[in-house]
């Protein structure tokens, strides 16, 4: 399998030389890539609030947020706890003087996804009318069910790997369509697998992921290339597609150019992908039954 890899990846760096950054999302009406926002202001969730979210592009608000833009929480979704600081002027009750203490509030909030209405459809682009055109690749699936991993499908048109639920969020099927490069059931599949890329690196398995690793910045994007590079190796392996493909190149492209003062990180990112695929590999019943 390591020479396997190290031909995909030699593969790929040489499309990503040619294949430029414009990278499209091969989700319908895909959110916004970046980090989560608030839906109703506008204003990106920043420190920790990431790391509860997940690093999506998607939509939340509070309960009274989503009403106040005429939609509904369905009935039994369960919020997100989220929390604000701020800093807050008091007088001391001593001195008198003005001083600045930390404050903190939690809040509740619904994803997109957890709600219905016209205003979410418009922001996430989710179409009811949408027609599936992934086929079923079972071996894929038996190898994403093998792993153990939490997925959870959705109306919505975000995927992302949550740390703080450890648990993977996928939109529907019908929502992926061809790139041009790539047709549905690969864009399905590709990204089904970078986000179980992501799952490897959880504390309790690889412990690849920081909490220091906010949007954009070099741990983020590194593990951004360790993902995808995953991607691309367990698409070959379970025959999703032979041969990486131009719309990984050009996913790699987006993060390569924060590492743009670390030449040899796509052969490290190469390498801890090699781990995170061996890890879930691991976890196939071929493997432990000949461990047995």
């Amino acid at each position: 399998m390591k020479n396997a890899h190290k031909v995909i990846t030699a593969q790929i760096i040489e499309q990503m030389e040619t294949a430029g950054s414009n990278w499209l999302n091969p989700m319908v009406g895909g959110a916004e890539f970046g980090m989560p926002r608030n839906a109703v202001t506008g204003r990106r969730y920043a420190g920790i609030n990431v790391l509860i979210l997940g690093f999506t592009g998607q939509y939340w608000a509070t309960y009274n947020q989503w009403q106040s833009k005429g939609c509904q929480v369905r009935k039994g979704e369960k919020a997100t706890h989220i929390v604000l600081f701020k800093p807050l002027e008091v007088k001391d009750k001593q001195t008198g003087d003005q001083k600045v203490i930390p404050f903190m509030k939690s809040f509740c909030v619904f994803s997109a996804n957890q709600v219905d209405g016209e205003f979410a459809e418009k922001i996430t682009g989710a179409k009811q009318d949408a027609v599936d055109e992934t086929e079923i690749i079972a071996a894929a699936d038996e190898w994403v069910t093998a792993s153990g991993a939490e997925i959870n499908h959705s109306r919505g048109a975000s995927a992302y790997y949550r740390p703080s639920t450890d648990s993977i969020h996928m939109p529907n099927r019908e929502v992926f369509a061809d790139t041009g490069t790539s047709n549905a059931t690969q864009t399905y599949y590709s990204t089904l697998l970078h986000e179980l890329g992501h799952w490897t690196g959880h504390k309790d398995r690889l412990a690849r992921i920081k909490l220091t690793n906010s949007f954009g910045n070099e741990g983020y994007a590194f593990e951004e290339l360790i993902a995808e590079l995953a991607s691309a190796f367990q698409c070959a392996l379970l025959n999703i597609s032979v041969t990486p493909r131009e719309d990984h190149a050009k996913y790699l492209n987006n993060w390569i150019r924060v590492l743009k003062d670390n030449p040899r990180a796509i052969f490290k990112a190469a390498a801890a992908a090699e781990k995170a695929v061996q890890f879930i590999e691991d976890l196939q019943p071929q493997s432990q039954e000949a461990a047995a």
